[in-house]
């Protein structure tokens, strides 16, 4: 196995290590915050995201997008 496979293979993998990573950054109350915004389907991903780069944290919309799929069941 070549050293740049290797690389590739030692990379995380999913996008909750994006989301655990900033719960962890953001702390107890605003991670509940953000985690209740990520479960409701009424907040725009676009809005989460703009808090998020106001506190200089970056995440993509299609993380947002990812999480909900595998977490959020409307009725």
């Amino acid at each position: 196995m070549g050293k740049f496979l290797s690389e590739i293979k030692g990379q995380p993998v999913g996008n909750s290590g994006s989301i655990d990573s900033i719960l962890a950054k953001l702390g107890e109350t605003d991670g509940r915050d953000l985690l209740d915004a990520l479960n409701d389907p009424n907040i725009r991903p676009t809005q989460i995201i703009k808090a998020l780069q106001a506190r200089q944290i970056k995440l993509s919309p299609s993380v947002i997008t990812r999480y909900r799929a595998a977490n959020v069941t409307t009725q």
